[in-house]
């Protein structure tokens, strides 16, 4: 008997914008400082505001970061809208985003850059993979 093995393309995400309580879901609680993952999968989460002009630059990098990870959960929480959330997590500047792997601590990283770095940053956190700067 020969077995036909289909490629099952993976299904294209989006960034889901999350609040607070949905935030406490799928993805984390702080408690009295202490940090307990809640999530099922790793996820990128970006805290923005509408009036950011940084954020809004950093927002479509993060569909096509969505879109090419598919095995990661991207949020986007708006901290006007937040303001316990972004407090608890002592948010002071954005864009930030908070990248949380499953098995270990969620790290942060504050400010616009280029996707390249966004892709080293959440291979190191997630997968623990280091990618050497290239060298042209």
């Amino acid at each position: 008997m020969i077995a036909v093995l289909l490629a099952i393309p993976a299904v294209a995400q989006d960034v889901k914008e999350i609040d607070q309580n949905q935030f406490k879901q799928l993805v984390g609680v702080v408690d009295s400082g202490e940090w307990t993952t809640t999530a099922q999968r790793p996820c990128v989460v970006d805290f923005n505001a509408d009036w950011c002009g940084p954020c809004r630059k950093l927002a479509p990098m993060l569909k096509v970061l969505a879109a090419e990870y598919t095995d990661i959960d991207f949020y986007s929480v708006n901290v006007d809208d937040n303001k316990e959330l972004a407090k608890a997590l002592r948010i002071s500047s954005i864009p930030m985003l908070l990248i949380v792997p499953t098995n270990s601590d969620p790290q942060s990283i504050v400010g616009l850059y280029p996707k390249e770095e966004l892709v080293k940053v959440i291979e190191y956190v997630i997968y623990g993979k280091i990618t050497e700067p290239r060298t042209e």
